[in-house]
């Protein structure tokens, strides 16, 4: 049966399109509205959400995420910095957010029993994963053999590396995206799959009431992997930046603000700590 042009889900997912942009599908899982960029769309994203926001329509309010590697790393025990920028973010409840591979093979998955993880979101909100994005297919040449440039170096388009032909031409290649809808209020912890151990963990506080059970200012005190946050995500989450009622106050928590991260100009290292002054 189709559904009436005029009813609430066709007025709701009218107001996501407008607010996340063109070239999306959308489907929903467990009551929450999501949005999967078609890789074969014809007409490209028009790059409206950002890590403000960037506009209402109705309720909706969209916000960007970008998945990043960067060099080179501000702790030595990442070969690179692998990061969700911002890393912590507060939103309303309907708010949506954009995820966008800046860099590939990044994923958004949630702490959740269903993955063999202790539950780090809202009861009741169901587990939900991204695929493992990158590059949308369409912008790589079919003839490319190598991937595109990423940190400014390597192999890529114009490069005469990246492509059977080195067209000097070639565009730059484009992220893919992937969105999901924050329904339910609550703390809700990320991770990227294939990062998590180097620190790729993220915080989104959804709503005013910080308070979340599972909090936790020691990672010494969450419970041990795989039921807890892997290898430096427990740094990431810990952090005093990324407490939720530091989120709320703040509205979006860079990736450099992280206590992990502050570099120390003369050093190029990161920051000692008082305790290690000590």
């Amino acid at each position: 049966m189709a559904r009436d042009a005029d009813s609430p889900f066709s007025s709701y997912r009218r107001d996501l399109m407008k607010a996340v942009g063109t070239g999306a599908v959308l489907t929903t899982l467990g009551g929450s509205a999501l949005a999967q960029a078609d890789d074969e769309a014809t007409e490209a994203d028009d790059g409206m959400a950002d890590d403000e926001p960037d506009g209402e329509t109705g309720t909706t309010t969209a916000y960007q995420v970008e998945m990043r590697i960067s060099g080179p790393p501000t702790n030595p025990e990442r070969p690179a910095d692998f990061f969700y920028q911002p890393t912590g973010l507060h939103l309303q409840p309907g708010d949506v957010v954009k995820f966008v591979a800046t860099t590939p093979d990044h994923n958004v998955v949630s702490y959740h029993p269903s993955f063999g993880m202790g539950r780090r979101i809202p009861t009741g909100v169901p587990a939900f994963s991204s695929p493992v994005l990158g590059w949308r297919q369409a912008s790589i040449g079919a003839d490319q053999m190598d991937p595109p440039a990423e940190m400014g170096g390597g192999a890529g388009p114009g490069d005469g590396q990246g492509t059977g032909t080195g067209d000097e031409s070639a565009s730059a290649p484009e992220p893919q995206t992937w969105l999901y809808a924050f329904e339910v209020p609550g703390v809700y912890d990320l991770l990227c799959s294939p990062h998590e151990a180097f620190g790729m963990a993220m915080r989104v506080v959804v709503g005013d009431d910080p308070e979340v059970p599972f909090e936790t200012e020691d990672p010494e005190a969450l419970p041990e992997p795989r039921v807890g946050p892997a290898e430096l995500a427990r740094e990431t989450l810990t952090d005093p930046a990324l407490q939720p009622s530091a989120i709320v106050e703040a509205g979006t928590v860079a990736w450099e603000e992280l206590e992990a991260n502050q570099v120390s100009p003369a050093t190029e290292t990161p920051t000692e700590t008082a305790a290690d002054e000590s």
